[in-house]
This record gives C-alpha cells, structure tokens and sequence, in this order.
C-alpha cells in the first residue's frame, strides 16, 4: 500500500505543480482542506475516499482516470495451461444396457452355432 501512497503523493503534486497551483488553491477549489491536500501530497495519507479524489481531480482541472491511471506498473501474468480435453466416460450401467448386451451376446451365439 505503501508504493500506491507514493505514486498518487507524485502525481497529485505533479499535476499541482503543472498547473500553476498552490496547495492552497487545490483546497479552495475542491473545497478541501489545505491539512489534507498536503496530506495527500506527502503520502501520510494512504487510503483518501473516492469524494475526495473526484474533488481533487476537479480541482486540478483533470478527469479522476489522470489521477489514478498507470501509479503501478502492471503485474505480468503467468498464462494458464492449457485445459485438458475431458475424457470419454464409459456409459451408465443400466438396465437398458445390460438387456441390450444380454441381447446381442444371445445373438452371437445363434450365429456361432448355425
């Protein structure tokens, strides 16, 4: 959680500094507190409310995505292996199978003897 708190810390005050602001006026124009924009601004405050990132994007003049886009390099994922095929289950023993085998063996035996 640290690293997140750092990255928006660097980009809040990045873009603040961008556009020609103080601390003072990011807190006036979102109507914020200049104790928490300076907060969020060193890291002290790791966990802000989307209310507040929404005020602080408006008051920087940038849509909430600028805020929080990309603050960490994104994890490479490991691909998955790939899914075995199911195998072919042996069919259900019933009553109508074993008639049919009955069957057929009975069958096979007319026909050995003829």
């Amino acid at each position: 959680m640290k690293k997140l708190a750092r990255a928006l810390s660097a980009r809040i005050k990045a873009l603040r500094e961008a556009s020609g602001l103080s601390q003072q006026e990011v807190a006036e124009r979102g109507d914020l507190s200049v104790s928490l924009v300076a907060k969020l601004e060193q890291g002290k405050k790791a966990d802000p409310r989307a209310s507040t990132l929404l005020a602080l994007a408006r008051s920087l003049g940038v849509t909430p995505g600028t805020l929080l886009d990309d603050l960490l390099p994104a994890k490479k994922l490991e691909p998955e292996p790939p899914a075995e095929e199911p195998k072919a289950e042996a069919p259900a023993k019933t009553r109508k199978n074993k008639v049919a085998k009955k069957k057929k063996k009975k069958e096979v035996e007319e026909l050995a003897e003829a």
